[in-house]
């Protein structure tokens, strides 16, 4: 198989990882920066070029650029499927991961359980969308982002309005959520892997800190889903349409909450914690998948 990884930065580990576990199972690897693609049409064909030369493909791609992926990569991706390259997750799938308001309401509208959240378009809008889900404290974020930048927890409606002032002075809407507090359990990141559970972690906040992202400083342990949770995340993830996918729920009164869905999840921590070889695991779903094409 020669597989190609599009992404920013090739020292990321489950980057390194991937390489690794396909390399050892006797297969092509190329870690590619998206920037260096160039995109041609006409004449009836579609043409790439990377780094300023032809570029002949490979049998698979496997986008990890994370929720914050650009227009220019995103078209990237559906030049490749368009040109009949397969591309896993499809660039279908990582554009409504990549919206988080897209992906809550596509959750919602089928019925799966997400915290309460609206929508603030314009500083006009910002009281109702507060009191639509319960009124402070409210977690403001923005609809696209990862690694928990740009999500503020506001105490009061006045820190509620300066913090959503400061994103619309950048041209940044505002979605406006429920502060569900974590506890001592914090929340739970499931790994799914073509329609199974591969992993999973119970991550929690640091001191002082109510994001439980590990690049926020939280810390993760090796979790043991409940069979609700297993099929709550695998339900999320197809919903999407991904193949490969973190789900990630919080442990609410009303039960368990589909938080956030995404297209290109780290498994560090699920390693790390004695989960397994989720890399191979993941090379082994891409094996299945090009000799199916």
């Amino acid at each position: 198989m020669r597989l190609v990884m599009l992404c920013r930065d090739p020292r990321l580990y489950s980057v390194r990882r991937l390489a690794e576990a396909a390399g050892a199972r006797g297969h092509a690897v190329r870690v590619l920066e998206p920037y260096r693609f160039s995109l041609g049409l006409g004449g009836g064909r579609l043409s790439l070029r990377y780094a300023s030369r032809p570029f002949g493909g490979a049998d698979l791609f496997l986008p990890r650029l994370g929720a914050g992926i650009s227009e220019h990569s995103l078209a990237l991706l559906r030049h490749l499927h368009a040109a009949r390259f397969l591309v896993i997750n499809s660039p279908a799938s990582i554009e409504i991961a990549r919206d988080k308001l897209r992906t809550l309401q596509l959750l919602a509208g089928r019925g799966l359980p997400v915290p309460r959240t609206a929508f603030a378009p314009d500083p006009a809008r910002l009281d109702e969308a507060l009191s639509a889900v319960g009124g402070p404290p409210a977690v403001l974020k923005p609809p696209r982002g990862t690694q928990g930048k740009g999500v503020t927890l506001a105490a009061s409606r006045e820190e509620a309005r300066a913090v959503a002032e400061f994103m619309w002075s950048l041209e940044r809407e505002v979605l406006v959520q429920e502060y569900v507090p974590r506890g001592r359990k914090g929340d739970l990141r499931l790994l799914v892997v073509g329609g199974g559970v591969a992993g999973a972690v119970r991550r929690r906040a640091a001191r002082g800190e109510f994001r439980s992202n590990l690049h926020q400083g939280g810390s993760a342990a090796r979790a043991r889903p409940s069979k609700e949770a297993r099929e709550l995340a695998l339900r999320a993830a197809a919903l999407c349409g991904l193949e490969i996918a973190g789900v990630d729920l919080l442990e609410s009164e009303r039960g368990l909450l589909v938080l956030e869905v995404n297209a290109a999840p780290g498994f560090e921590a699920i390693e790390q914690s004695g989960g397994g070889d989720i890399a191979s695991r993941i090379v082994s779903h891409l094996e299945g998948r090009v000799s199916k094409a």
